[in-house]
This record gives C-alpha cells, sequence and structure tokens, in this order.
C-alpha cells in the first residue's frame, strides 16, 4: 500500500520514501517518527490529527517518552521532505492553533492498494504510438507464428532509411540526456547530515559520534553522555548515537537509530530532546 499526494509526490510508508512521481530520482527517506507523523496524517485526513494522537501511537507505543518540541522538529521534516520532492512552496500540511496538524483541505490524496498496483500501465506512456512498449504481455505467454516477411525493394529501403536514422538519434539524444540528468542530479547532491560527526567512542553497547561546536577546549561530551545514558535509552534497540557539543545551545537534541545513519537508507531514527541543559 502506498499513497499518491496531488497527482507529484509518492508515499511508501514500508521504506519511508517520498519520491517524486515524474522524477523518480528525486526522493527523500524520512525519520522513522517523521514517516509515522505522514501517514497519521494521511490516514485521518481530512480530520485533525491531536497532538495526543501523535504522542501516543508515534512515541508512547515504542516506549518513549519525548517532549512536544521533538513532534514540532518531526512535522518540519515531513514539510521539508514534501516541499522538496513535490518541488513546491504550497503549504500541505497545516497547523491547527491549540488542536495539532492536518493535510491541507486544497491536497488531493489518492492511496493505492497492492491489488491495485498490478497491470497499470503509467500515464506518460499512454497514447504514444511510436514507442513499441507491450506491459501486459507475461513471460509464458504463446504467439502465433508469424509468416515470412515478402522481400522489400530497394526503393523501399531507401524509403525507410531516412526513419531508421531520424529514430537511432532520436534514442541516442534519449540515452545521452538521461546520462546527462543522473550525473547532474548526483553532482548535485547535498552531504549527508551527519557527515561532520566523528566517532568518539562506544560503551554500554552504545556507538557515540559527536560534533564539537563549542568552539573553545571545554569539552562537555561525558556530561552530555550521562545524560543521554541516564534516560533511559536501550542501547540494544538504538546503538547508533549522534549530537553535538555546544557551549551556546540553552537544549541537547539528540538523534538516536537503529542502524548507522551513513550507510543504512533507512536508519529507523527517533530524537531525543533535553531542556535546560547549559554548560558548566
Amino acid at each position: 500500500m502506498y499513497w499518491i499526494i496531488n497527482d507529484n509526490i509518492e508515499f511508501r510508508p514500508d521504506s519511508k520514501k517520498l519520491i517524486s512521481v515524474t522524477n523518480p530520482e528525486l526522493n527523500v527517506v524520512l525519520t522513522t517518527p517523521a514517516s509515522r507523523c505522514l501517514l497519521l496524517l494521511l490516514e485521518a485526513s481530512p480530520d485533525v490529527v491531536t497532538q495526543q494522537e501523535f504522542f501516543k501511537k508515534v512515541w508512547e507505543d515504542e516506549g518513549m517518552l519525548v517532549p512536544a518540541n521533538t513532534l514540532y522538529q518531526n512535522i518540519s521534516i515531513v514539510r521539508r521532505g514534501l516541499r522538496a520532492v513535490g518541488e513546491t512552496d504550497r503549504i500541505l500540511v497545516a497547523t491547527v492553533p491549540r488542536k495539532g496538524f492536518q493535510i491541507d483541505k486544497s491536497v488531493k490524496i489518492t492511496r493505492i492498494a497492492a491489488n491495485q498496483v498490478t497491470d497499470v500501465v503509467p500515464e506518460t506512456l499512454q497514447g504514444e504510438d511510436e514507442m513499441d512498449i507491450d506491459y501486459h504481455a507475461d513471460a509464458g505467454t504463446e504467439f502465433a507464428p508469424v509468416e515470412p516477411a515478402a522481400p522489400v525493394s530497394k526503393k523501399e529501403n531507401n524509403a525507410k532509411s531516412p526513419r531508421l536514422i531520424s529514430a537511432l538519434v532520436m534514442a541516442a539524444a534519449f540515452i545521452i540526456g538521461a546520462i546527462g540528468v543522473h550525473f547532474f542530479w548526483h553532482f548535485t547532491d547535498t552531504r549527508p547530515f551527519f557527515a561532520d560527526y566523528s566517532f568518539v567512542e562506544q560503551d554500554k553497547g552504545c556507538n557515540f559520534y559527536t560534533k564539537d561546536d563549542s568552539h573553545d577546549n571545554k569539552n562537555n561530551f561525558e556530561r552530555f553522555k550521562g545524560l543521554i545514558l541516564g534516560s533511559g535509552l536501550d542501547c540494544k534497540k538504538y546503538p547508533w548515537v549522534y549530537f553535538p557539543v555546544s557551549k551556546t545551545s540553552p537544549g541537547l537534541s539528540v538523534f538516536v537509530c537503529r542502524k548507522n545513519y551513513m550507510k543504512s537508507p533507512v536508519a529507523g531514527c527517533i530524537t531525543l530532546s533535553f531542556r535546560g541543559v547549559e554548560s558548566e
């Protein structure tokens, strides 16, 4: 089962991916809680999903207690992902003051069940008579014997040559264009979010990665690590931990993941937030 949003964004909850319908290479992998938030919004649309529903179904059912700021962060991740993949500045997820969030009522939503996916010809190919493609022929289909073609005169061959050359030129142009788009897309990719984070140590089964933003010789790593471990974090369930060491930030936001974020496209991350954290 997956969802089509405004006819140009495909959301696949199983892989937590947002994919452009017209350009599949344009896609975003959401964090696990952000993906669950979007799924709740789509299933409830056009109704409002309250903050209490988000906290219960996204975090509490997983044994996690998080502050309101964590919900806002993940709704922000959803909004950025939808804007990037949909290549639009429209408001797709609306805020309902003092209640929660909802899919904007102007947004078109289509739910595609698994049994509706088979034998579907992409819309971009319908009506294109010049393309000789059969999407409905199974591998075991039997075809009637083809009678030998009658000899073609040299004059007929000469008449077909320009069309053949034109078709070859169009095919070559299409291939070169596709390769160009592919390389442009990958060379303009942004660096992974945690590319600047360095591995520090492993403690109690957790692998700690951090980036020092304090700009001085004072290292608060041990104190922050103690706060994280003291929160009751299950290192067997979330063994990969990423957080910055900052002197100026009044709080601490920690990403904890089931898999290595730098090596897995679906790392299964959630956010832990600590308020009132100040350097000693």
